[in-house]
């Protein structure tokens, strides 16, 4: 299934390509327009959606960086289900 995935700063949508195994509320996303740290420091602080196919919406604030390719780290108020991985997730303003 291929997704629309942003590509511009103006539309930062991500794919969830990573989530901590003991802290499942902590996930890791690559957005495809952001590909240095310069650029993906302007999105920490942002908010982050996520909807489930049932459409249930999980928010999320991306908190940090991770690692030098501008992935982003994303803390959630709720975990998220293993159904998330390697789906889009909007980041918002």
């Amino acid at each position: 299934m291929a997704y629309n995935i942003g590509d511009t700063m103006t539309d930062p949508t991500g794919v969830i390509v990573n989530y901590h195994i003991a802290y499942t509320k902590e996930v890791l996303v690559r957005v495809p327009a952001v590909n240095n740290k310069k650029d993906a420091g302007k999105l920490v602080g942002k908010k982050a959606i996520w909807t489930d196919p049932k459409g249930r919406k999980y928010n999320g604030l991306v908190t940090g960086l991770h690692g030098t390719s501008g992935t982003l780290r994303v803390k959630f108020s709720m975990p998220l289900p293993p159904n998330a991985l390697a789906k889009p997730i909007n980041i918002a303003g």
